[in-house]
């Protein structure tokens, strides 16, 4: 070991940590972590991470940045329990974690150790990594201060004790009284850790209201202040005046403490089933490429479930392979491509999907093992994707199918900017809407772009719900039996009951068609209107929503249908029929959005012009046109009426009758006039220059080609993925995925994989068909 290198230096080192985001958990271009068995290395100039057996040397190449910092985490060995010691409820504790530390030259083949480096590496060990920096910030409440921060009045310190509990002496999780400067230990937790609730029991006995965690408080002022009144975290602007009311010179003050957001940043990364289990039976869980599961960081099983499905796709497989990272320069952390190759990489070349034994809390000889694998975890990519979007960043549970189009929308922009292959092309397809009079056979048809093909779902029937009812009535008045009458609640059911159905009967819905009054041209009044939608084409893998979340009063509920589906369907009931041209109410038009997406954001109370501004300008992508919506609330030009387009170019029947005068016929004159946007003189140009009849011949060809593919495609599917939604309430719940491989269906419950028995298919809430080739 030694301490001399020439690259101790300014240019390969940054020698303060604030404010840098400092990537110590895991490599930005692959899925090795600081617990591997060696550990990963830190850049100490950009604080980039990296594997030491490939990215780490390749980033230090490529950016001349030679100093490194080795971080490998290993777990301390805990004493195992005894069998008496357990109870009926066993808790695994939280893995213990020790860093072991060392600094080396790349450039020098060299390991450090230099007095000069010992105060930033302490400072890299004590710091929060990039992630969790991310990740706690979500968890941040926008606290603001509440009336008890305005009004409070102090009183004098009375004994200065700021160690420990008063009523305890319990010397950890102290929370400082501002109204007094009473110290009392925290509320208890579950497990019978945290306090003794004495500083709640404080708060009660004399109205004090507000506390700030002590440990929390650091020199630019700030600190975890709670009211108990509110029951909620609040701002004390006034926090340094108060302090000092006590003695406490912010100053001076460091943090030794995690706050709130920490430790629930920690109890929700920590909370782990430990068994993988479907419909009341354990699987044995299995390994290998295409079998590696995801961690859950943080209510993440949304973004879990559609990962693995879109990866699951070859084309995606294929597009985003490891090809770019070898020639790319940027930090990876901001590449896009870098970030999707990683997963891609990650998911399906088995290097992370590895077995391990799981430790039993129980001291027992012969106990059968159990394996599991700790699986990928998207740090980098879920920031990326959610970027700009403040319900994506949070940790909270999102809906998994408004994260697939917001992830597909990303996709979308990424092969724009990068000239990629266009994959959304994959599920899209054109959607043909005939809106019939039922009292005079007239119609109208809108083609429009669309990726999702959504299928309603029955309601259970008054019986059912009457049913439901009763008995769960009846397990209330069972149940309060037993209980004090201070602790009884009446009786509330939010939830619907189960009930079967089958696919069929949500594709005979989709058939049967909407039902809308509209005024009829050729009837001169209002009358019926059926709406239904029809392919034009069929796209390579059709992704179909299941419609199981309603409002009902106003109150979002989930129909908690058991649909019974099959491996294979036809859809050619769906193919876009042949209609009577003298029916038609008006001429086809292309409609640049879908009426669902319109109705979906005027129920938000957007005004009409609005919402088919955004919904145009961004292809009718819903989640793109709400937020631009937002952005442009103060732009009263968006209210204005939209200016109606026209289908296609509409040809000057003058100019066809001049050019037919000249000797040409007027299919001729046609062609010429739409190739050169109606202008006359560059018509006649064009015809003079051009082999006129050899372009019609070609446009001709390539027009009867579009319509015999579509002719020829085969209707037909297979039943590829299913993401289910676990749970009765629209307000919680778990996603899980299964995809079929090799002819077999397997479960992705996040880090979690295992052939499934019995794949719950019919809780789908979403179903995505491959077309059978």
């Amino acid at each position: 070991m030694t301490s001399i290198c020439e690259h101790i230096t300014e240019q390969h080192i940054t020698w303060s940590v604030q404010e840098q985001m400092i990537y110590k958990d895991q490599c930005t271009r692959c899925f090795v972590e600081a617990k591997s068995d060696n550990g990963i290395q830190v850049c100490l100039k950009c604080f980039n991470g990296g594997c030491i057996e490939m990215h780490s040397p390749q980033h230090s190449d490529q950016h001349n940045h030679f100093i490194v910092l080795n971080i490998r985490l290993f777990e301390i060995e805990q004493p195992q329990q005894k069998v008496e010691d357990i109870n009926k409820l066993v808790i695994s504790d939280i893995p213990q974690l020790e860093s072991e530390t060392s600094v080396t030259c790349l450039k020098c083949q060299k390991t450090l150790s230099s007095p000069e480096l010992d105060g930033l590496v302490q400072s890299i060990k004590q710091a929060n990594s990039a992630f969790k920096r991310q990740a706690i910030a979500q968890w941040e409440h926008t606290a603001q201060p509440c009336e008890h921060t305005l009004t409070m009045e102090q009183i004098p310190l009375v004994e200065k004790n700021l160690q420990k509990c008063r009523s305890c002496h319990l010397s950890s999780n102290l929370w400082l009284c501002l109204y007094c400067g009473h110290v009392g230990c925290g509320r208890k937790v579950y497990d019978g850790s945290g306090g003794n609730n004495h500083a709640v029991d404080h708060s009660k006995e004399f109205q004090h209201h507000l506390v700030v965690k002590l440990g929390t408080i650091t020199s630019d002022g700030k600190g975890d202040v709670f009211c108990y009144k509110c029951d909620d975290e609040v701002v004390d602007n006034f926090l340094k005046e108060h302090l000092a009311t006590y003695g406490i010179e912010i100053e001076k003050q460091v943090k030794t403490e995690k706050t709130i957001a920490e430790l629930t940043l920690d109890a929700n990364l920590s909370l782990q089933l430990s068994k993988l289990i479907e419909e009341g039976q354990v699987l044995d869980p299995i390994f290998g490429p295409e079998f590696t599961g995801i961690d859950n960081i943080g209510n993440t099983c949304y973004m879990n479930s559609v990962v693995q499905v879109l990866f699951s796709i070859p084309e995606f497989q294929q597009l985003y392979s490891l090809d770019h990272q070898f020639n790319c320069t940027a930090l990876p952390y901001n590449c896009v491509l870098c970030q999707i190759s990683k997963v891609n990489h990650g998911l399906n070349s088995g290097e992370f999907s590895i077995k391990k034994v799981a430790k039993s809390p129980l001291d027992t000889e012969g106990a059968k093992k159990d394996f599991y694998q700790d699986g990928i975890r998207l740090y980098d990519f879920k920031q990326l994707v959610a970027k700009g979007n403040q319900h994506f960043l949070s940790n909270h549970q999102q809906d998994a199918l408004e994260y697939w189009q917001l992830l597909n929308s990303f996709f979308q922009k990424t092969e724009k900017q990068f000239k990629l292959q266009q994959l959304s092309s994959l599920f899209s397809y054109d959607q043909t809407t005939i809106i019939k009079c039922v009292n005079c056979g007239g119609h109208k048809v809108n083609v429009v772009k669309n990726q999702e093909f959504k299928v309603p779902v029955e309601q259970p029937t008054q019986e059912q719900i009457d049913l439901y009812y009763a008995q769960e009535k009846f397990k209330y008045e069972e149940r309060i039996k037993t209980m004090r009458p201070e602790d009884i609640k009446p009786f509330e059911l939010n939830d619907l009951p189960e009930y079967d159905t089958t696919f069929e009967k949500c594709l005979q819905l989709v058939k049967e068609g909407e039902r809308v009054d509209m005024f009829c041209p050729k009837c001169q009044s209002l009358q019926l209107f059926i709406k239904q939608d029809y392919f034009k084409n069929y796209p390579k893998y059709l992704f179909v929503p299941v419609n199981r979340f309603v409002q009902e009063n106003w109150v979002p509920k989930k129909l908690n249908a058991s649909i019974k589906i099959q491996q294979f369907y036809d859809f050619v009931e769906f193919k876009e029929p042949v209609l009577q041209d003298k029916d038609v109410l008006n001429e086809q038009q292309v409609q640049e959005y879908t009426e669902d997406n319109l109705q979906n954001l005027m129920g938000m109370g957007f005004g009409e012009n609005r919402c088919k501004r955004a919904l145009i300008k961004f292809k009718n992508d819903i989640e793109a046109a709400m937020m631009y919506i937002m952005e442009s609330l103060d732009d009263p030009t968006q209210d204005q009426p939209l200016q109606q387009k026209q289908q296609g170019l509409q040809i000057n029947e003058e100019f066809v009758e001049q050019i037919v005068l000249m000797g040409f016929n007027s299919e001729q004159a046609r062609f010429a006039l739409s190739k050169t946007d109606n202008n006359l003189e560059r018509a006649m140009d064009y015809i003079f220059n051009h082999d006129l009849e050899s372009e019609m011949n070609q446009t001709q060809e390539k027009q009867q080609q579009k319509q015999d593919q579509f002719e020829n495609q085969t209707s037909k599917y297979e039943l590829f993925a299913c993401i289910v939604h676990l749970g009765k309430s629209v307000h919680c719940g778990h996603y899980v995925s299964y995809i079929k491989k090799n002819g077999e269906w397997i479960l992705y419950n996040d880090s979690k994989v295992a052939k499934s028995t019995e794949p719950a298919l019919h809780k789908g809430y979403m179903y995505i068909f491959r077309r059978l080739d």
